[in-house]
């Protein structure tokens, strides 16, 4: 057996025998979709991550590694491959280039580690945190697989409690893949995209890498971002109480949720009980704060936004706190990561960057305060070290660009959806673990951490209701699931200290009262989720029939890349979600949200469908449009649009799909002539 060991070991000390598998698949990449879609999880979830935890931060636990080796890797190569494609151009070969020159620094990392590290001691508990993460993770792939762009008999479902967001996310994947790089807005032809894109970039890269449509790409990616931020949860959890702290604050963070389940009993009280109307949420009614599951499903921006803010504030508070009378290198290095964690987070979602930058502040604030400026060590600056030069960069281009909308000042949130009083608001919105989060502060279940902790919850909580400065306000409710973060903390370090002291210490009944008062408080903590499942499982919603399908398709292959088409501003639309093309307006929602005054677009749009066509060409003209798309939204909004455009001497119908139901026309000449 020694012998056996001694030859292992001997073979792991060449480190070309580690990296042969990776150099292969690297070889084969530009010639096999399976060995470049391989290639690319590999380097973009998984070597920048680990060559940085690694090289600087070995001493951390096993649940922690894997945290990072999977959130830096996703922030890092997205940011690299990014820069790399501004300077040549986005291709599957610079994509591969990336790979490249990551796989030469891994090279370099095991030519310098050329001696076997001892194996790691794993068991469960070490790994509690990693497999209940998972276990959300396919609850999560579970509903998505069912949900998310699914063929049911002659049409494709895709519906989801952010039934509106996806499309748009699938326009951005595509319209990138598809010769949109830098890109402008895909639902806002003609001007930058300052959105924070980068969670739709990833993913793009990957499907590029294969060099193929990938539609239920976005099926596993978000399920993967789900047990980033179950595992993120349990991190920081476990870290300020313990283990126990850490599944229940899992469990509440991902699936719990307020009260809406009163409507469903409510319906079930009236025999008026149906899946897909009985749902967990009501958009501008009183239940109008989205459970996080709802989010987590379909919010692709929230989705990294979420547990990059948690590490981010984590690693942040725990280097401050290691750096407190001393200087400690650990303390140093966990502030600068925090500092490169919420800088990479900008562009991926800006609110949660600004978020921690907000929570490390307030952190840094509590530590000088506490300690009346007596020490004045300077640790926490790491922090900004780091944070500015990422972040700088797409500071100025956001405001450099053409891309910027207009931000007008308006009443806070609670203003538009605050309409029954606070209390009685907050309390049902933010259900049974808002409560328990409230009765640890009175029980100190997070001490000596309790400052970190609500000062976090009521901050978040607060920002929306003193301020509001999205374009849509009722965006500003993403600070209440960053709320939910330090809620889903507080209320679980609160069921970690359920003891039932009265009782004798070692009865049995004393531990089965302890384990049915935690089981029905969590199940009512998370009974709204469930309801968003089974509302996503059970819905039908249609994105595109077949003869929709074979449409995208033939615009990816068949229409040129950056090409401008006209449609009705309609949520689904196969030239941009399928062929990846650019339309004047998408669904009116999207380019409102992100700040622009779209209704001199929306009535262009009515003006060109509905009009003579005379106005039709001068709105074409008007946005640079080339094609022109007639669907059922067309059809049923413009009912003789269709022959107006057939009877036009300029346009050139060049497609109609097999049903008869969609078709696309070609200005004939030179846009210019069009208004003789």
């Amino acid at each position: 057996m020694k012998e056996h060991m001694a030859i292992i070991n001997t073979i792991l000390k060449h480190w070309p025998l580690k990296a042969l598998p990776i150099l292969m698949l690297l070889i084969l990449s530009p010639f096999s979709p399976t060995a470049a879609l391989v290639s690319a999880l590999i380097f973009t979830l998984f070597v920048p991550g680990y060559l940085i935890v690694e090289s600087y931060f070995k001493y951390l636990n096993i649940a922690e590694k894997i945290l990072l080796y999977l959130l830096l890797s996703v922030l890092i190569s997205t940011h690299f491959i990014y820069f790399l494609a501004i300077a040549f151009g986005y291709s599957r070969h610079t994509i591969l280039i990336a790979f490249a020159v990551l796989f030469a620094f891994l090279s370099l990392f095991l030519m310098r580690h050329t001696k076997p590290a001892p194996p790691p001691h794993l068991d469960l508990r070490s790994l509690k945190g990693v497999l209940l993460s998972s276990g959300i993770a396919l609850f999560a792939f579970a509903v998505l697989s069912k949900s998310v762009w699914v063929w049911h008999k002659s049409y494709i479902i895709l519906t989801g409690s952010n039934w509106q967001d996806t499309p748009m996310h699938y326009g951005i994947i595509a319209s990138i893949n598809n010769g949109n790089f830098p890109p402008q807005m895909p639902y806002y032809a003609g001007v930058d995209m300052f959105y924070h894109y980068f969670m739709d970039l990833h993913t793009a890269i990957l499907e590029k890498a294969f060099g193929a449509f990938l539609p239920r790409l976005i099926v596993f990616t978000n399920a993967f971002f789900v047990f980033l931020f179950a595992l993120s949860l349990y991190v920081l959890a476990s870290y300020l109480k313990n283990d126990r702290a850490g599944v229940y604050t899992v469990l509440i963070g991902t699936l719990g949720a307020g009260c809406s389940y009163f409507l469903f009993f409510h319906a079930l009280f009236l025999g008026q009980v149906e899946l897909t109307t009985n749902y967990a949420f009501e958009y501008g009614k009183f239940f109008t704060i989205p459970p996080i599951f709802d989010n987590l499903l379909q919010q692709r921006p929230q989705l990294l936004g979420l547990p990059t803010l948690t590490t981010a504030v984590y690693f942040f508070y725990r280097g401050s706190s290691l750096c407190s009378g001393c200087e400690s290198r650990e303390g140093r290095r966990e502030i600068a990561l925090a500092g490169l964690l919420a800088g990479l987070l900008f562009p991926f979602h800006i609110l949660a960057c600004v978020s921690a930058f907000l929570l490390c502040s307030l952190i840094f604030l509590n530590k000088l305060l506490s300690t009346r400026f007596g020490n004045t060590r300077t640790c926490e600056l790491y922090f900004l070290v780091f944070f500015l030069p990422v972040l700088l960069p797409y500071v100025i281009q956001l405001f450099a660009g053409n891309g910027t909308g207009i931000i007008e000042p308006k009443p806070p949130w609670a203003f538009y959806f605050v309409k029954d009083g606070p209390v009685w608001f907050y309390i049902a919105n933010l259900g049974l673990p808002f409560l328990l989060a409230i009765a640890g502060l009175f029980k100190k279940s997070a001490y000596p951490h309790s400052f970190f902790v609500y000062s976090w919850l009521f901050l978040m909580l607060a920002l929306p209701n003193f301020v509001a400065f999205t374009p849509n306000v009722w965006d500003m409710y993403k600070f209440f699931h960053y709320a939910w973060i330090a809620i889903a903390v507080a209320a679980g370090c609160f069921l970690a200290d359920i003891s039932f002291k009265g009782i004798t210490k070692n009865s049995k009944r004393r531990k089965a009262l302890i384990a049915v008062t935690i089981t029905l408080l969590l199940v009512f903590s998370v009974f709204s989720s469930a309801l968003v499942a089974t509302w996503n499982v059970s819905t039908r919603d249609s994105c595109a029939d077949a003869g929709e399908y074979a449409t995208g398709l033939w615009v990816r292959e068949n229409v040129p890349e950056q090409a401008v088409f006209l449609t009705w501003c309609s949520i689904h639309t196969p030239v941009s979600m399928i062929g990846g093309r650019l339309r004047v307006l998408g669904f009116v929602n999207w380019a409102y949200g992100h700040g622009f005054d779209i209704w001199e677009r929306k009535d262009d749009l009515e003006r060109a469908y509905n009009g003579n066509i005379s106005e039709t060409l001068v709105v074409m003209r008007k946005y640079g449009a080339n094609y022109v798309y007639v669907g059922h939204s067309e059809r049923q909004n413009a009912p003789g649009c269709l022959n107006k455009f057939k009877e036009c001497k300029q346009l050139e119908q060049v497609y109609e799909d097999p049903t008869g139901k969609n078709h696309i026309f070609k200005i004939r000449n030179d846009i210019s002539q069009y208004e003789r």
